[in-house]
């Protein structure tokens, strides 16, 4: 009888040393799973913003290519490409609201009153109105070109804009090499992303020369 209670206790203390065993295993278990987890929070977290930041900057990368481009228009609208003349109707739907003020100054930063307008659809309706009849004018002896170097970008965000964009206008006699004109602005323009693009909202530009 000795013996078998000597084994019993035995037994007893071998399940115990077991169940202890199995316990500290699923403990350990828990632990590095919560571990794990609070590590892997910081991680996802952190792609998701990485992600973020991704996806601003192809949308800054892509206002920036269609502003520049719509300032590579405005000549080509309003003075013609050569086969195609003058679409100045075009030229305003496509690069402005029509909305705010067209200022111009002069070198010494006085207003040029002749060339403001309160509306830039004001602006756009003169322009309409003296665009040539046919294409090519052989009427004119002259040719004109708005030459817009790439803009400046003072601020931009997925909505709005803010450039400066040197430009020369130049006037010449067709078929020489005789320059009548040449005159030398920089842009100060807003921008604002339409439903149809990329517009200017406000335009203002400085003579140089």
């Amino acid at each position: 009888m000795k013996i078998k209670w000597i084994h019993g206790w035995t037994r007893i203390a071998q399940l115990g040393t077991g169940l202890i065993g199995c316990v500290a295993v699923i403990v350990a278990t828990q632990s590095t799973g919560a571990s794990a987890q609070s590590h892997d929070e910081p991680d996802a977290n952190g792609l998701a913003q990485r992600l973020a930041n991704v996806e601003y900057a192809q949308e800054i990368t892509e206002a920036k290519l269609e502003i520049t481009q719509q300032q590579s228009l405005y000549g080509l609208l309003f003075n013609g490409d050569g086969p195609n003349g003058p679409d100045r109707k075009k030229w305003g739907d496509q690069i402005f609201t029509g909305d705010e003020p067209f200022l111009a100054y002069d070198a010494n930063l006085n207003l040029i009153a002749s060339q403001s307008f309160e509306h830039m659809s004001d602006e756009i309706e003169g322009a309409i109105a003296s665009q040539p009849k046919v294409w090519p004018n052989t009427a004119n002896p002259n040719g004109s070109m708005h030459f817009m170097f790439a803009p400046v970008f003072d601020s931009i965000t997925p909505t709005t804009a803010v450039t400066r964009t040197p430009s020369v206008s130049i006037n010449a006699e067709k078929g020489t090499q005789k320059v009548n004109t040449i005159t030398i602005r920089v842009y100060w323009d807003t921008w604002k992303k339409t439903d149809a693009g990329w517009r200017k909202v406000t335009s203002t530009w400085y003579r140089l020369d």
